[in-house]
């Protein structure tokens, strides 16, 4: 979909005397960094919004030189509009599912397919063409987007160059396709320094984080003959080394380029016995792994949340691995 949709929106957002921006629980550099971008769009038409997080670390993002304004959320948090980014399911946004059932109107942006649960919504933009929900609101936002002067639509831009590396890998996941390097393309016109970004946001990790991603790589394990790849790294680790795991989901890459994998299953524990799951496959469909349990994502790259002994949820991801249905 390549329909403007600043009209629509702003219809929204001029009825609304207080606004939240929102994503998926363990928000990224796809959904949050959109955030961003979405909070300085309308801060140039005059609409003040609120980022609503989890109270996850957002350092990560400081390089994008601006301050946006984020709020914790609260329960007794309610606002008259809610845009959900990134995410179209209940089951993803967790226990900011207060805002969307407080809300006078809500709006669901997304690059997802749409997933169980989904969040009803008065208008609603979910389009699996596009790489990122970051390079969705460029194209489908175009219209307001041009109308900022060049140092916003510049930041904007940065934003979107960020959603697209995070949800890409660098340009290197199954959804890199024409639409994101036309779109890339754009950016650079704008004036986005591409290699300062990537540096910043990819390969900006200090020692002991490279040593957390060393650590989490010697537990792989294989499984069923070696058709799976399993690694995980458990909260001792992130206490002993002092980093924030939230950040290493991308643990992942280091593996994906391993040869004659069906499927790699990386687990963090970011509670004690609850972890995280991010699924990775060229052949099986694992947003259908994800769903059933409450998660979701791409079919050839997902996530999910599971409880348990790290024996009992890799037994878990190991017979829905061994169940799953083909990538059509």
């Amino acid at each position: 979909m390549n329909k403007d949709i600043s009209s629509e929106l702003f219809a929204l957002v001029k009825e609304a005397r207080s606004i939240a921006l929102t994503t998926h629980k363990d928000s990224d550099g796809d959904g949050m960094v959109a955030c961003y971008a979405l909070q300085q769009i309308l801060a140039a038409s005059g609409h003040d919004s609120t980022i609503v997080s989890d109270g996850e670390d957002l350092d990560r993002y400081a390089f994008l030189n601006r301050k946006p304004t984020v709020e914790i959320f609260r329960e007794d948090m309610s606002f008259e509009l809610v845009i959900v980014l990134d995410c179209n399911s209940y089951d993803r946004i967790g226990q900011r599912r207060a805002l969307t059932d407080k809300a006078r109107k809500v709006v669901v942006l997304d690059h997802h397919v749409i997933e169980h649960n989904p969040i009803p919504a008065d208008l609603q933009v979910v389009d699996y063409a596009f790489p990122s929900v970051g390079a969705l609101l460029w194209r489908c936002l175009a219209e307001s987007i041009q109308k900022l002067n060049p140092d916003w639509r510049k930041y904007v831009a940065d934003c979107v160059y960020v959603s697209i590396l995070n949800d890409s890998n660098n340009f290197s996941n199954a959804n890199t396709n024409a639409t994101m390097f036309e779109i890339s393309a754009e950016l650079a016109r704008e004036g986005i320094k591409a290699h300062e970004l990537h540096m910043a946001y990819l390969q900006n990790h200090s020692a002991k984080e490279m040593l957390y991603v060393g650590r989490s790589l010697s537990t792989i394990r294989l499984q069923d003959d070696g058709k799976f790849l399993f690694l995980y790294s458990d909260k001792a680790l992130a206490e002993e080394l002092g980093v924030d795991p939230s950040a290493y989901m991308s643990v992942t890459r280091w593996v994906q380029g391993v040869s004659g994998l069906r499927a790699i299953a990386y687990f963090r524990e970011d509670e004690p016995g609850l972890w995280k799951v991010s699924l990775r496959s060229l052949v099986f469909d694992v947003q259908e792994v994800a769903a059933r349990h409450g998660g979701g994502g791409h079919r050839k790259a997902s996530g999910l949340t599971l409880q348990g002994s790290l024996q009992e949820v890799q037994a878990i991801i190991l017979r829905e691995l061994k169940q799953a249905n083909p990538i059509s």
